[in-house]
C-alpha cells in the first residue's frame, strides 16, 4: 500500500516547523490577501524561510491563492504567482477557474492543486481539472467512502487526490458561504470568515396559533 502524504496547515513559519517536527510530510500556507486565510501571519519573507527549511528536510510547501477573485485582484495574483514560482513552492492551491489560467501562465514551474472550495465531488470534475492543468484535486468534504472509491477508480492515473481527515465541515457547501458576510460584514469567500456557523444560536419555530417554541442550540 502506498503511504499517503500527511499535510498540515501552517499559519506561520514557527507552526510549519512544529508540523514537520511532529511528522507532517508537507504544509500548506495562505497568503494574507489572496487566500481564505486572510488573517494569516505568513508574508513573503516567511514563505521563503518556510520553503527553504522544508526543502532541506525533504518536505514540501503548498501555498493557497484560493479566493474567488474579482477582476481588480488579478494583477496582484499575477505578481504573487511569480513570487511563488521564484521561491519554488511545491504547489499552488486554487479554487477559481480564472485564477487557474492566470497562475498557470505566471507560475509555469509550479504544480496546480484544486482547492476543496471548488466543490469537486465527482471523477468527471476531476477529469475537467486535470485537462486544465491540475496535478492534484482536494476533494469536497461532503463525500462518503463509497463516492471516494468511485472517484479513485475512475480518475486520471497521474492525478493525485487529497482529502480532509480532520477539521470543521463548513455550513456552506465546501465552504462557499455568505452567512459571515450577511451577519458580520466579513466575506468568507475572500478569506475573512467570522465563523458564523459556529456561533451559539437559539432556533425559533413559528406555529399557527401565533405562539413560538424555542430550541436552544
Amino acid at each position: 500500500m502506498k503511504k499517503p502524504e500527511l499535510l498540515a496547515p501552517a499559519g506561520s513559519f514557527e507552526k510549519a516547523k512544529i508540523a514537520f517536527m511532529y511528522g507532517a510530510d508537507a504544509v500548506y500556507c495562505g497568503t494574507p490577501k489572496l487566500s481564505l486565510r486572510s488573517r494569516s501571519e505568513v508574508g513573503d519573507d516567511d514563505l521563503v524561510k518556510t520553503v527553504e527549511y522544508a526543502h532541506k528536510l525533504g518536505k514540501k510547501v503548498y501555498v493557497a491563492i484560493n479566493i474567488y477573485a474579482w477582476d481588480e485582484t488579478y494583477e496582484e495574483i499575477k505578481a504573487q504567482a511569480k513570487i511563488l514560482n521564484d521561491i519554488k513552492v511545491d504547489g499552488i492551491i486554487i479554487s477559481d477557474g480564472g485564477v487557474l489560467d492566470t497562475v498557470r501562465e505566471s507560475a509555469p514551474d509550479v504544480e496546480l492543486h484544486i482547492s476543496t472550495q471548488a466543490n469537486t465531488v465527482s471523477w468527471h470534475s476531476c477529469n475537467f481539472w486535470h485537462k486544465n492543468g491540475a496535478k492534484r484535486v482536494i476533494l469536497g468534504r461532503e463525500l462518503n467512502k463509497v463516492q471516494l472509491k468511485e472517484i479513485m477508480r475512475n480518475k486520471p492515473e497521474d492525478l493525485t487526490i487529497e482529502m480532509f481527515v480532520h477539521g470543521a465541515l463548513c455550513f456552506g457547501y465546501s465552504g462557499r458561504c455568505f452567512l459571515s458576510e450577511f451577519l458580520a460584514g466579513r466575506n468568507g469567500n475572500l478569506g475573512d470568515c467570522a465563523q458564523s456557523c459556529r456561533w451559539a444560536y437559539n432556533i425559533y419555530v413559528e406555529e399557527t396559533n401565533n405562539s413560538r417554541r424555542s430550541y436552544a442550540s
